[in-house]
Formats: C-alpha cells, structure tokens, sequence
C-alpha cells in the first residue's frame, strides 16, 4: 500500500462519493469520482483487472446517459486509462480520440493518446500528441511521455534528462512520483551507470519503503554485481506487496543463475499456472477483458513451451504489428524455435526506431549471426556492450548456446 496520507485519501473521496450516492443515485459526477478511486487503488494494489473493471462499469453509466459534455470528457478521459492498464490499446485509442474531440485542450487526454499510439507502434503520431501535451501543461506526466519517446528513437541521454525534470516536478513519495523515479534509474542501468541507478533506487525505498517496482530496481542492480542472493530477497520483498508475473519470472530467472536449475522451473511452471488460472477466473460479464498476451507469451518462453509462446506472441503482433516490443518478443520467439529466417525479418522491425537499448541490440546480434550474418551480428552484440557491460547474462548465454 502506498503511504498512510495517499490511503486516507483513497479511503475518503471512496467514503464521499458513496455518500453523495445514496442521497442522489443519479449524480453522475460521483461514477466518474469513484472510477478514479477504482484506478488509483489498482495501480497502488496491483490488482488493475479487478479495478479497472469496477471504474469501467462506473464510466459506463456515465457514457450511457450522454451526460454533459464535461462530465462526458471526464468519462472519456477515464476510459482511456482503463483500457490502456488492460492494454486494449486501439479501444483506448478510439476512446482517446472521442475525448479529444470534446476538449482538445486538456494535456491528459494527450496522454492517453501517446500511449496509445506508442503501443499500437505510431509513434511518429505519439511524438506530435506529446507535444500538444507539453505546451499544454509540462509536468510529470508530460516528461515521463518524452523521456519514453526519446528512448524509443535512441537518446539515451535525453530520456534520461527527461525523466528527471519529470521527477522534479512530482510530489517526493508519491505513486506516480516513485514511479517516474524508478524508470529513471531504470534509463541509468541501461546504459550501464549501475551505481546511478542504486542510488535512485534507494531513493525511492526512502521516500515510499517497500516499493515494489523500486524493490525489483534493486534487485535487478544486485544482479548486475552477480549478487544473486541479495537480488532474491529483493524480489522476494517486491512479490510480497505486489505478486506480478513480471516479479516471478526474474525470480526463477535468478534461481537459475545461481545455479538452482530445478527452482527455476519450478517458480517459472507456476508462473504459467498462475496466468491460466487468472484468464479461467477472469469473470464473463466483465466489461473489459484483460489482454495478457504478452505477459502469456513471455511466461511460456521462459517455461520452454515454445509452441504455446508462439501463440501468444502472435496474437500480440496482430494487435499491433508496427510496435517494436511486440516485434522484439516475436524475434526472440522465432530464435528459440530455431526458425532463424522469421526471426531476423522480426528483428529488423524491432530495430527500425534505432534503439539504444542494450539487451534488445544483444539479442538482435544473436538472431543476425544465428541466420547467417555473422558481420552484422557481432557488431550488434558489441554497440549492446558499448552501451552497458552489463547485458543481461541470461541473453549472453543464448549466443554461447547458438
């Protein structure tokens, strides 16, 4: 949970705006103010499915009564963020552009569309949304959108300028505030500034302790040091406020690098059952379904079960074939199946945004030599190393295995 002042504050606009209800079941303004205590208390608690419907199912009966056209944006603008954490990106985009169309000088409705737009891949439309969205109202939201999008056209140095003039101007212990901290020392790491990246990371524990995200950042600098046992813990601290998927798999991938192969499976097999288990639960009259495809196809990679990550990787592409994550995953897919040709013809679109990013030039390198191009390979492999010595190992080990 987040700090005691941000929970009351959740607890009391809940409290309020059930109030106001009671005394008038027909005042749309208290949907729209408990669908955003619904979207705060999933992105704090993790368990975004279940919020993310609930707020939706509020926004609904807003949009339903074609109230105002203020409250109509709000419901909009609100819909957007709840389609985006089910990551049911052209739905958000369509209802992005809905809400622009009614206010089309407010900076957040920008924001949905930037991240929209960058996981649907178009990001040359993500670049001119963020600007409406800076000239409108530069703050946290806005420069954590740029920082992205110049990590996404391969300026390192100006994601990470960015992203501290976004941390600057958040609230210090804040959620959104941590967050922007911790994908700043994120941007460090990647370029190898390990101790950077440890200091912020620290940082962050300090003014929200036990913060899961902040949590797994340390976890992911003692890994750099081949501190396996002090990574562990870490991640064990971060799964115990916020059981992710994403917490798991490094666990298992942690286990494996010391050398416990038989945990590794263990932890990862339990990981696909988690997620199997999640979708069966996942109830049939929500609004909105969950798109886990990626997460899926990710946990089936690291189980081994190529066939089945197939599947999921695949269903991700055709929902946006132009991003390069999606594109990345699919290339890593096509590796491991040893279908070297359609990896490569992958990888090219991975690296169409001339990434800087260490791990994703390192695994290129290993799908160019593996289909044939060793030239072009090693030089992949080597700009990763030039960037960060600190690839990640489990990468390295597929270019020993190829």
């Amino acid at each position: 949970m987040g700090p005691n002042d941000e929970t009351q504050t959740i607890k009391d606009s809940y409290n309020k705006a059930i109030l106001a209800l009671k005394q008038n079941p027909d005042d749309m303004k208290q949907y729209v103010a408990l669908a955003s205590v619904y979207i705060a208390e999933g992105r704090i608690t993790g368990n975004g499915s279940y919020y993310s419907n609930a707020a939706a199912k509020m926004l609904d009966k807003v949009i339903a009564t074609n109230a105002n056209n203020d409250l109509m944006f709000q419901a909009l603008s609100l819909k957007s963020t709840v389609l985006l954490n089910m990551h049911q990106f052209k739905d958000a985009l369509d209802v992005a552009k809905r809400g622009e169309a009614l206010n089309a000088y407010n900076s957040g409705i920008y924001g949905a569309l930037v991240d929209a737009n960058v996981e649907l891949g178009n990001y040359d439309e993500a670049v001119k949304d963020c600007d409406k969205m800076l000239g409108l109202r530069p703050d946290l939201r806005s420069y954590s959108r740029a920082s992205y999008l110049r990590q996404i056209y391969g300026d390192n140095k100006g994601a990470i300028a960015a992203m501290k003039m976004a941390v600057d101007a958040g609230v210090p212990g804040a959620e959104s505030t941590e967050w922007a901290r911790v994908t700043l020392a994120d941007l460090y790491l990647n370029i190898g500034n390990v101790d950077s990246a440890s200091i912020v990371y620290r940082t962050s524990l300090v003014y929200r302790p036990s913060y899961p995200y902040a949590e797994m950042g340390m976890a992911k600098v003692e890994k750099a040091h081949g501190n396996y046992d002090a990574a562990i813990a870490h991640v064990k601290n971060a799964i115990n406020i916020m059981s992710e998927a994403a917490f798991v798999s490094t666990l298992a991938d942690l286990y494996e690098l010391k050398g416990n192969a038989d945990k590794a499976s263990e932890v990862r097999n339990d990981v696909v059952d988690l997620l199997e288990a999640a979708a069966k639960d996942e109830p049939k009259d929500a609004p909105i379904k969950h798109n886990v495809n990626r997460e899926t196809a990710n946990a089936y990679l690291a189980a081994n079960q190529i066939d089945k990550a197939m599947q999921y990787a695949q269903n991700d592409l055709q929902m946006r074939p132009d991003n390069i994550d999606a594109n990345e995953l699919m290339a890593w897919v096509y590796y491991k199946k040893g279908d070297f040709a359609n990896a490569k013809l992958c990888a090219d679109k991975m690296l169409k945004m001339n990434t800087k990013n260490a791990n994703s030039l390192y695994k290129a390198g290993i799908i160019y030599a593996a289909a044939g191009d060793s030239t072009k390979g090693n030089e992949l492999m080597q700009r990763a190393l030039a960037i960060s010595q600190y690839v990640d190992p489990k990468i390295k080990n597929q270019a020993k295995a190829a």
